[in-house]
């Protein structure tokens, strides 16, 4: 692995992974062991090189290092070190604790919760901020490396399969609980996740989630839920509710109080039993809920709303690599998959952040961010101007405006060229360097931008410091290099 040389500024990628705290990254390192007898590829480096892959969706290890290699200048501001090789990637993602990726998921999503909740719901909707919504999604493998669901075909050669479980609030479009499984195992087995719910919470699944002492702790504890029926299900009816005539024209044909269980039950669950025509699809659903006080059309459309976390899942396969894996073997999967939940999570908050009037579309920023994803532009600009030809020209002005205006060495007004603490030569060739950092920025932008007074002004001075200190001091660039980096 070869050493990186550094680039000045903080590219698309650098202001992602800024919102890792690298303190609690670095606890979550020394707790699971995670860079025990580690040489050179730490777990910081391995997880931004696979972040990396899972934003440019390279199709193998080698396209992977051949990218980072490509962009050997600018990967020190993201923390690396040195160059990751292909080889150890591959070893690194065989050994390193999956544990401690889920754990950075859960920090970053704790961390920056507050700004994912939607707070614009109409006032006659707010119920909806209780809603959490459950379900899986199972990823074919390439070979048998984690069981499979289904039965074995006839010429016996299996693939292997992966299952994601996720639970999410309704108004956060990002999973805050998430298992990751073999396929073959059943979906009833998430369920004790839920156990501990905060009171008032309306739990939204699928009737693969079928559990009955799970529903009557919800009914002690004052959590609530919403799921259809299963057909295995036995059915006794006990009164009808009745139907209001615009719950009728809404699609309600029933309203009842059952007592619902399996068979051979000795125990069954007072619950309520709603169905409902779609007449969007032309179909019959019925749904239970132990909410009395909702209306059945509210019931409808609470299970309706389960439809964004298979959003999620449409939206993590289309645009980040998430079905097709680096690694052979069960762990590189676990951690590929957290590296791209990361990856979608890093991306929803610096979208919410921004707090746009329009937000743009997920998948033109996640596109975006691919394109430019080393490149020195504030991405907030990117989105604002995706297609300003001038953006670079642009930041390379604003950090020319920078160093020239917000350092004493850069005010007209002052004749010493000495900055306080610096020896005066030091401080003559750090000016001496910044000037020529600033005539090379010129040089790429002053075809492209027009300049106002404000930017000639800043001209004047980069001059006058060069002509000032151009008979004073002989400067090695690799000697100005060190003092710039160094005060």
């Amino acid at each position: 692995m070869g050493k990186i040389k550094a680039k000045a500024g903080t590219p698309v990628y650098g202001q992602l992974l800024s919102l890792i705290n690298r303190k609690d990254f670095h606890n979550a390192v020394v707790e699971t062991g995670a860079d025990f007898a580690v040489k050179k590829l730490n777990t910081w480096t391995l997880m931004g090189s696979m972040i990396f892959a899972v934003l440019q969706r390279t199709s193998g290890l080698r396209e992977l290092t051949s990218g980072l290699a490509g962009y050997s200048e600018g990967l020190k501001h993201l923390g690396f070190t040195h160059l990751p090789k292909r080889s150890t990637v591959s070893d690194a993602n065989k050994k390193r604790p999956p544990e401690l990726f889920a754990r950075v998921f859960a920090d970053i999503y704790r961390r920056y919760r507050h700004y994912l909740s939607d707070s614009s719901l109409p006032k006659n909707e707010r119920w909806l901020r209780n809603l959490f919504l459950v379900d899986s999604t199972t990823i074919t493998l390439f070979k048998e490396i984690m069981k499979a669901c289904g039965r074995t075909p006839a010429d016996g050669k299996r693939k292997g399969g992966v299952k994601v479980h996720m639970g999410m609030h309704l108004t956060e479009e990002v999973p805050s609980l998430i298992r990751i499984t073999k396929a073959a195992t059943n979906d009833k087995q998430f369920m004790p996740e839920f156990k501990n719910m905060a009171k008032g919470t309306i739990l939204v699944f699928d009737k693969a989630y079928m559990n009955y002492p799970l529903y009557r702790h919800w009914g002690k504890t004052g959590v609530h839920f919403v799921t259809r029926l299963n057909l295995r299900s036995t059915v006794q009816i006990l009164r009808d509710r009745t139907v209001s005539a615009s719950a009728k024209k809404a699609g309600v044909l029933k309203d009842q109080w059952v007592l619902l269980g399996h068979e051979g039950e000795l125990n069954p669950i007072l619950l309520r039993l709603i169905t409902y025509y779609d007449q969007t699809f032309k179909r019959t659903l019925q749904f239970i809920t132990n909410m009395g006080k909702m209306g059945p059309v509210n019931v409808a459309q609470a299970y309706k709303q389960r439809w964004q976390i298979e959003i999620l899942f449409k939206r993590l396969k289309q645009n980040l690599k998430f079905t097709d894996f680096l690694g052979d073997n069960e762990n590189a999967i676990r951690i590929q998959i957290w590296c791209a939940l990361i990856a979608d999570l890093l991306v929803t908050i610096k979208r919410k952040l921004f707090s746009f009037k329009i937000q743009p579309a997920y998948s033109t920023m996640v596109g975006l961010v691919r394109l430019h994803l080393m490149r020195y532009v504030d991405l907030k600009e990117l989105l604002l101007s995706p297609d300003d030809p001038t953006l670079l020209d642009r930041h390379q002005l604003n950090n020319l405006r920078f160093l020239t205006s917000d350092h004493p060495n850069f005010s007209v007004q002052q004749t010493s060229s000495t900055k306080p603490g610096l020896p005066e030569r030091q401080s003559a060739e750090l000016g001496l360097f910044r000037t020529a950092v600033i005539m090379k920025s010129l040089k790429n932008i002053i075809v492209a931008t027009d300049f106002n007074d404000s930017s000639v002004n800043v001209l004047d001075n980069a001059i006058h410091l060069a002509q000032a200190f151009k008979s004073k001091v002989t400067l090695k660039h690799e000697d100005a290099f060190e003092i710039a980096m160094t005060t």
